[in-house]
This record gives C-alpha cells, structure tokens and sequence, in this order.
C-alpha cells in the first residue's frame, strides 16, 4: 500500500533538493502557525521572536528529516517527491522500488533528525562564552525539542507517517493484505495512546482557569487533539475506504 499524493494546487510553492522536487503547500504554514501560538502567548518567554524562531526551527528540522530521505533515495537509484504538508513531510515516487529500499528510504528521514539531535546535542557541550551559551540556549532548546519529538513520532508505526508506511509495508511482506490491516489497526492503537495522552496533559494543567496561561493551553490542547483526530481519519481512511491494490512487488512475487 502505497501513500495517494494530494494534487497540486496553484497555491503550493516549489522548488527542489538535491535533484528532489519538493513541494510546500498552504497547510503546512498553517500548520506552523497554529503549533507555534505557544510560543507567541507564553506569557514568561513568548514574542515575535520566538515565534519566528518556531517557524525557523520547524523549517531547518523538516529540511534535516527530507534531506536524509532524498539522500538515501539517490544513493539507491530512486527519484522520489517531497510534499510538506498539514501533518508534515511526504515521500513520493517509491513505486518503482524493492520494499527493502523503500523501508529504507523511509527511517532515512527520522534517523537524519536524531543525527541532527546529536550535532546540536555536541553544540551544547562546547565550551563557549557565557554570552553566547545564554544567547543560544533557547533557540538550540528549541531546534533538540523538535528533532527529538519528531524522530520519536515518526519511528511509531502511525499511519501515514514514516513509521506507519513502514509498518505496512513490514506487514504486507509477512501477511498480504492481512498483514497491511494488522499495521493500520496497530496504528489506531497508536492513535488511541496519543489521544489519552493529550486527555491526560490537558487534565493535569487545566485545572485554575483564572491562570494567565490557561488560554494558552487550552488552544495547545485543541490543536493536539485536532492532530490526533486527522491521525484517525487518515488510518480509518486506509482501513475502509477504496481498495488499494497490493504493489507490483507483493503481486509478482519478487524478494523483497
């Protein structure tokens, strides 16, 4: 089962990375914006400038993460699409690849952010003048944050993610079409931990609504269960909506 990529619009802006054409559609700065409120409203950190360092983090840690995919996809022999959108990056163009390198191609991109996290992690660890370790901690903070929570969801198997595609092309090689259900509804486990865990953030801090920051979290609270919520009815969508046919690969019979 492969991901449908969603047709281009006259909104969307182009352009390409090493040789990938990558393309940014109006949803994805939404995206940013509305995750990045946080950063604005915080009533202790929060400003202009720490919203424009949100949107720059955001950025530099997606390039880092379809970097990786586009390299692994040249170094074997693939020409993929990069579509960034409302729930992040996309790879396109696998069809004509082994599962193996598309599984491979795919962990590219969550392992390039846990190298990053790595770089970032030495940056820490240097010595440099206090003035700049006070200058640089919030926006290096911020960079460690993202990279790290982004490798981590992108390894869970959560449809369409990076994990979840692998998952079902994991289960696919094993099981057929029994094996691309088993990943799915392991993914809607996934949703539903996801789902409790935001329940449970939002019990824990909205307890006192005269608190400066009980707007804030509220809104942070909506936005997660609204990206919980699109996770659900993408895998649902895969589940039960129109047939997908198995991959030239599976139908055939080849190694995978």
């Amino acid at each position: 089962m492969l991901l449908s990529e969603p047709r281009a619009t006259r909104w969307d802006l182009h352009g390409r990375v090493f040789g990938a054409e990558v393309r940014i559609r109006p949803l994805f700065w939404g995206s940013c914006v509305l995750l990045g409120v946080i950063f604005y409203r915080d009533p202790d950190f929060g400003g202009m400038a720490m919203f424009w360092s949100w949107i720059a983090a955001v950025l530099i840690s997606l390039l880092a993460h379809e970097i990786c995919h586009v390299l692994a996809a040249r170094f074997l022999g693939a020409r993929v699409r990069i579509v960034l959108s409302g729930m992040g990056g996309n790879v396109f163009g696998l069809d004509a690849q082994k599962r193996w390198q598309r599984v491979l191609i795919l962990l590219a991109g969550p392992l390039g952010n846990v190298l990053f996290l790595g770089i970032l992690w030495g940056i820490t660890a240097a010595s440099l003048p206090g003035d700049w370790r006070v200058f640089l901690a919030p926006y290096v903070w911020l960079l460690m944050w993202i990279n790290a929570f982004w490798a981590v969801l992108n390894l869970l198997p959560l449809w369409p993610l990076d994990g979840g595609q692998c998952a079902v092309e994991i289960g696919d090689a094993l099981l057929g079409r029994r094996g691309q259900t088993a990943a799915l509804l392991l993914s809607l486990l996934v949703c539903l931990l996801l789902s409790f865990t935001v329940v449970g953030w939002a019990r824990y801090n909205l307890t006192n609504r005269f608190d400066p920051r009980y707007p804030l979290y509220f809104s942070y609270f909506f936005i997660q269960a609204l990206y919980c919520y699109f996770f659900w009815m993408s895998t649902f969508r895969a589940l039960w909506g129109e047939p997908v046919p198995l991959d030239e690969s599976s139908q055939s019979g080849r190694a995978v």
